[in-house]
């Protein structure tokens, strides 16, 4: 091989170096774009599961209130239950307080 084909692959090495560098580069910034997109989307996961606790517990809350004010044996039933497992959550706290 001459001095002329050794300069062609140096070129073609250089060149290739040059290609895998660039698209490096790019695959740095697109894992960037997507970790902040993960760190959005987490974020607003993390919102959303704020709210549907906050909903599912006025939903219990209304839930129980309708239990009260029915005349049904059923929602007694359910007034019941909940207000002995209110009282049970108490029992328990009393007896964590006087540990």
């Amino acid at each position: 091989m001459g001095e002329v084909e050794y300069k062609a692959q140096l070129e073609n090495l250089s060149s290739n170096v040059d290609k895998i560098a660039s698209y490096c580069n790019s695959l740095i910034e697109t894992n960037a774009k997507l970790t902040k997109e993960i760190e959005n989307l987490n974020i607003e996961l993390n919102i959303k599961k704020e709210r549907l606790i906050e909903i599912e517990k006025r939903y219990n809350d209304l839930k129980l209130a309708q239990a009260f004010s029915s005349p049904s044996m059923e929602g007694n039933k359910e007034a019941k239950q909940k207000i002995n497992k209110i009282i049970r959550e108490i029992e328990n706290c009393i007896t964590l307080l006087k540990k």
